[in-house]
């Protein structure tokens, strides 16, 4: 199991670096999860459950998949410098629906803790602009998150 595991990744990384990408869609949509996640300095175990069941569902993940993508996550986020680099892959890579849903993702995540902070909610912003999502999904998205639509 372990070696199917490596090898998917290993594979991921290949066609990546193949097409020039420096993530696959999977790896920067959790970077951008994991994100908003630290936005507001405080890891909550709310937001940490929320990211977690929305990257198994989204991507059809075990848990050992899991284990490995949030691995890889933290490794990439921390040499990260900016979204781009992973919205860009998103662009490349996504449908509009795809691309909705993870705004929808980002959204349940800042709200998970029923606290939405500022800061949540400028990246969540900064993120579908960079993914050009219409300012009228984004507000869609945010009322359906808190339950107000």
């Amino acid at each position: 199991m372990i070696t199917k595991l490596v090898n998917w990744f290993e594979e991921k990384t290949r066609q990546n670096e193949e097409s020039g990408q420096g993530s696959s869609q999977e790896v920067a949509t959790a970077v951008l999860l994991y994100e908003l996640m630290r936005a507001d300095g405080d890891f909550s175990a709310q937001e940490q459950h929320a990211y977690e069941h929305i990257l198994r569902s989204h991507f059809s993940l075990d848990d050992s998949q899991l284990n490995e993508l949030l691995a890889l996550t933290k490794e990439k986020a921390s040499q990260a410098t900016d979204f781009s680099q992973f919205t860009r892959v998103i662009n490349a890579t996504s449908s509009v629906q795809q691309k909705r849903g993870i705004i929808d993702g980002l959204w349940k995540i800042a709200y998970s803790d029923d606290v939405l902070d500022p800061e949540e909610e400028h990246m969540i912003r900064r993120v579908a602009d960079l993914l050009y999502i219409p300012h009228s999904q984004f507000i869609k998205s945010k009322l359906a998150a808190s339950g107000e639509l």
